[in-house]
């Protein structure tokens, strides 16, 4: 556990809800990688983390598991889902799609108010930079989405995409790490809000759907890498055992 993590994390009692405000709290822990992937999160420490009883935290894990964000593994506990390059790939054909139907709608049925807080969100990831930390670009694309979802006026789309998108943050992560990533991304998103301004529709879901269809390339990429690396490991781990 990170040592300040207890003061950070700990829940206020003044609020009713506390279960749903628990749910939110460990979702956005895992969102920005305080509980990161691959984690064992036994119910004895996160009711230490969070300060709840244990009856909370559990049903906070099986919300979380609905959504994808946790594996219950058996006979092990609960631990924050690890995405897989298999499922990496299925989640960025969905993405595409979803993405894609937001925009062509967002441009179809937005009104003048919701466009401008768009083009203000889609301004202020131009304003981003190498040096950036990933997480400021993460949070300015999250802003972004929430702009989007809110001026395409499909409630349904909203609740997929976004459920969709907590579980795709680690792979923004892997994907951002790549060299030229940034500068991509951005040119990739000015075409879509162009797209939008002109309300193209058809436009706009093409070069959506290619954005993601690009990211979803650079993130497999990340993941062959990491993929030989670990077999160059093993065969050096094996190579030396050999010579014991």
């Amino acid at each position: 556990m990170r040592p300040h993590a207890e003061t950070r994390l700990a829940l206020s009692r003044t609020d009713v809800t506390l279960s749903l405000r628990l749910v939110g709290a460990m979702r956005d822990a895992i969102l920005d990688g305080t509980l990161e992937p691959g984690r064992h999160l036994p119910e004895r420490e996160l009711c230490a983390l969070f300060d709840v009883s244990r009856s909370l935290v559990r049903e906070a894990l099986q919300a979380l598991a609905a959504e994808g964000l946790i594996t219950i593994v058996p006979h092990r506990g609960p631990k924050v889902t690890l995405i897989d390059r298999d499922a990496a790939r299925d989640l960025y054909r969905v993405r595409a799609a979803l993405e894609g139907l937001a925009c062509a709608e967002f441009a179809e049925r937005a009104d003048a108010s919701q466009r401008d807080a768009f083009f203000a969100a889609a301004a202020r990831l131009q304003t981003l930079s190498e040096d950036d930390p990933p997480q400021r670009l993460i949070d300015a694309k999250n802003v972004y989405y929430e702009r989007l979802l809110s001026g395409c006026r499909n409630q349904t789309l909203a609740d997929m995409f976004t459920r969709l998108n907590n579980r795709i943050v680690q792979l923004r992560r892997l994907s951002l790490s790549a060299a030229g990533r940034l500068g991509d991304t951005l040119r990739e998103i000015a075409a879509v809000v162009a797209a939008v301004e002109r309300r193209d529709p058809v436009e706009a879901r093409r070069l959506a759907e290619l954005h993601v269809e690009r990211a979803a390339a650079v993130a497999d990429r990340c993941f062959a890498e990491r993929q030989r690396s670990q077999a160059i490991r093993n065969q050096g781990d094996a190579d030396g055992q050999g010579n014991i």
